[in-house]
């Protein structure tokens, strides 16, 4: 970006008379349609970043696992991470990318079978995952590892769940199961794998032209 801005101004102190910020906006709203740099390189990590999250199987996927440990896919769901020392300035821009949420918060997970999601950990009813929602239950769970379709049968109207706790729940802690199970209704599994969702885009793909920060 500091090259760009000496290349049009020439360079120096002189003044910039005009803002950097229009500069950048396309011509047809009264600026140059100079590229903003940051906002390009942001872009080209959240299409990485949703890269990573498919269930694709790829060499390259390996790779990183390999290199940076089994945790990389849930560090690129927004989950807590401390990277080692060594990785790369890359991985390093890749997971500080959505401090402001504001590439998750456009995800969604479409479940199919279940399968592959877990049911506590990823945000997949709502607007919050299940454990920091009920803490409570998340806590007394016996499952807290558990995906989807572990727990749920879908054969039925609203499914059919079964839980598993440390103990007897209390009857406060059974309100908080009630709660549960009103979040859970009208959930319809499906045979088919699950899959992340870009909510931006009708096909639910992400792609740079739908990318907005």
């Amino acid at each position: 970006m500091r090259i760009q801005r000496e290349f049009l101004w020439g360079g120096g102190r002189k003044i910039n008379w005009v803002r950097w910020s229009l500069v950048c906006k396309p011509k047809e709203e009264g600026g140059l349609g100079v590229r903003d740099v940051r906002v390009v390189n942001l872009s080209l990590l959240a299409k990485w970043k949703w890269r990573l999250i498919q269930g694709r199987n790829a060499l390259w996927k390996e790779v990183l696992v390999e290199r940076y440990g089994t945790p990389s896919e849930g560090v690129l769901e927004g989950e807590d991470y401390r990277w080692p020392v060594y990785v790369s300035r890359w991985w390093r821009d890749l997971v500080t990318l959505d401090d402001s949420n504001w590439f998750n918060s456009k995800l969604s997970r479409k479940v199919g079978n279940g399968a592959n999601t877990s049911f506590w950990d990823v945000v997949w009813r709502g607007n919050r995952a299940f454990r920091n929602k009920y803490p409570r239950l998340f806590s007394l769970s016996n499952q807290k590892e558990a995906n989807i379709g572990d727990l749920g049968t879908f054969d039925t109207a609203d499914g059919n769940w079964s839980f598993s706790w440390r103990r007897p729940l209390f009857v406060w802690e059974n309100d908080l199961l009630t709660e549960l199970f009103a979040d859970l209704e009208g959930f319809r599994g499906t045979l088919e794998e699950d899959v992340w969702w870009w909510r931006l885009e009708e096909s639910g793909e992400f792609t740079m032209r739908c990318w907005r920060v």
